[in-house]
């Protein structure tokens, strides 16, 4: 009993090898490294496009500052015209505020722009050497079908060339019967290994790295998400204080006493 729990410890270990050498096999195959380089410059592109989301949002809160800005220098103005002079006083040291965040905005702009401009170029770069590494790789596969081709063809016309068609038939009988016999070895071979329960537990670890990568994947998208949706938070107009809103009445009223002027004196004149 002892012998033979050895024998399975033995077995066992020689098993995982193999498949672990199948697996580093895999890993070192061009077909393989082709997958993961297009996958990874597929992620580089969605980075790329969220490069992109993010230099927008700048650009768009800058504008948005930019008028707010202008229009409190014009209630700084009428305020002051008025002889409101807290209103003017509050509209000024806004005023004041808004240009050192415009500052910021500007420069923040200003860099995700830069920034989106090299990564943009450098995309450009990898899609080209993409381009040409794809088609050294069919190259390469056209290469060898026509290599493995040519091997097909002279062992046809090895084959064809007996001395007559039944020493033919009765040599690609031994062949044929040779094969047989060694694929039923293998096949014996492999169930009494239970090939097939090895390969499911390496199944399971293959599917749980997936999903640990895939996981990995996500936390990334859904932080970059937080961080866009934090600066949306934090460049969002402050709700206006009374003192706002004193001023978009006198502006109005300063309007109206504008209109009022222009109407008398075109009265005036029509007299």
């Amino acid at each position: 009993m002892a012998n033979l729990f050895e024998k399975m410890k033995e077995w066992n270990k020689q098993l995982g090898q193999k498949i672990e050498e199948r697996t580093e096999k895999r890993r070192n195959s061009v077909s393989y490294y082709m997958d993961k380089t297009k996958a990874e410059i597929k992620e580089a592109e969605r980075m790329v496009e969220k490069q992109r989301e993010l230099k927008s949002l700048f650009y768009k809160e800058y504008k948005e500052m930019e008028t707010y800005l202008e229009k409190r220098r014009h209630q700084a103005v009428v305020a002051s015209e008025a002889g409101e002079d807290k209103l003017a006083e509050f509209a000024n040291e806004e005023v004041k505020q808004y240009e050192e965040q415009l500052q910021v905005t500007k420069e923040h702009y200003e860099q995700a722009k830069e920034s989106l401009e090299q990564l943009e170029l450098r995309m450009h770069e990898m899609r080209l050497k993409w381009k040409n590494l794809k088609t050294q790789y069919l190259a390469d596969i056209a290469e060898k079908n026509a290599e493995k081709t040519s091997q097909k063809m002279d062992k046809v016309i090895h084959d064809m060339s007996w001395g007559s068609v039944t020493d033919y038939h009765e040599a690609q009988k031994q062949r044929d019967l040779v094969d047989e016999t060694k694929k039923k070895a293998d096949m014996t071979k492999e169930l009494s290994q239970s090939f097939d329960e090895l390969m499911d537990e390496l199944e399971k670890k293959t599917t749980r790295s997936k999903e640990v990568i895939k996981e990995k994947a996500q936390d990334f998208s859904t932080m970059v998400d937080e961080i866009i949706e934090r600066e949306k938070e934090n460049f969002k107009k402050k709700e206006k204080a009374s003192m706002d809103d004193l001023l978009n009445d006198l502006e109005k009223q300063a309007k109206k006493k504008e209109k009022v002027s222009d109407s008398e004196e075109t009265d005036e004149n029509d007299k």
